[in-house]
């Protein structure tokens, strides 16, 4: 995960992984309209918001915002693969232990997953025991 000198800057918030999720979708340089538009067909969240949200990434650097004429244009500046694992181990150390045996204990014999996802995850468990 990015590393930040504030604790708060390690880590996304709920708002800000939709943003960045758009963002990495898009794969260009979105502008916020672009983002809006995409995430927020109906208007859901303001123009300014997501606006604030994105400026608020690129301090903690997340995004890189480069201006072309008025508009701002955002990259990424890490992977979703790496966020999502650094978001994974934060939740499976505080809820679990640390321990990714408990968290696939909690998924197989809780009601969460669906007949289709459970047969899913068996077929990639099996496909993995083979490598």
């Amino acid at each position: 995960m990015v590393r930040a000198k504030n604790k708060s800057k390690d880590y996304l918030t709920p708002l800000e992984w939709e943003v960045m999720n758009v963002v990495w979708e898009l794969g260009r340089r979105p502008s916020v309209r672009e983002v809006i538009d995409r995430a927020y067909p109906n208007k859901e969240k303001a123009y300014t918001t997501i606006q604030t949200v994105m400026n608020n990434m690129e301090a903690k650097n997340f995004l890189k915002k480069k201006k072309i004429g008025l508009v701002n244009f955002y990259k990424p500046t890490v992977k979703r693969e790496k966020l999502i694992e650094g978001a994974t181990k934060t939740f499976v150390k505080k809820v679990f232990k640390g321990s990714f045996l408990e968290l696939a204990n909690y998924l197989v014999n809780s009601d969460s997953l669906s007949d289709k996802e459970f047969a899913d995850l068996y077929k990639m468990i099996k496909n993995k025991s083979k490598k």
